[in-house]
C-alpha cells in the first residue's frame, strides 16, 4: 500500500499494489506529481526498501527535481558484551 497526505488539503492519497515494486513505485510517484503541479517541491517520507532506491526512481527523480526523499533511519542494536 503507498499512502500520501496533501498537506494543502488534509486528505490522504493511496493506492494498492500485489507486489512494491520499484516500477509500482513511480506509478505511485507520478500520480503524486500530476495532482501536485501546484506544489514548489514535494516530499516524501519512505523506508529504506531497495525498491526506492533502483536506477529507475533515480532517473525518475533526476526528471522530477521538485520531488525530494526523505528516509527513515534503519534501526541500529548495540548489544553491551564482557
Amino acid at each position: 500500500m503507498y499512502a500520501a497526505l496533501d498537506v494543502k488539503t488534509g486528505k490522504v492519497q493511496g493506492k494498492t499494489a500485489k507486489r512494491h515494486t520499484s516500477s509500482e513505485f513511480i506509478v505511485f510517484l507520478s500520480e503524486l506529481v500530476s495532482r501536485a503541479r501546484w506544489a514548489k517541491e514535494i516530499h516524501i517520507v519512505l523506508d529504506n526498501l531497495s525498491a526506492h532506491k533502483t536506477k529507475a526512481v533515480e532517473e525518475f527523480l533526476a526528471d522530477h527535481p521538485k520531488v525530494r526523499f526523505h528516509f527513515t533511519p534503519t534501526l541500529l542494536v548495540l548489544v553491551e558484551s564482557d
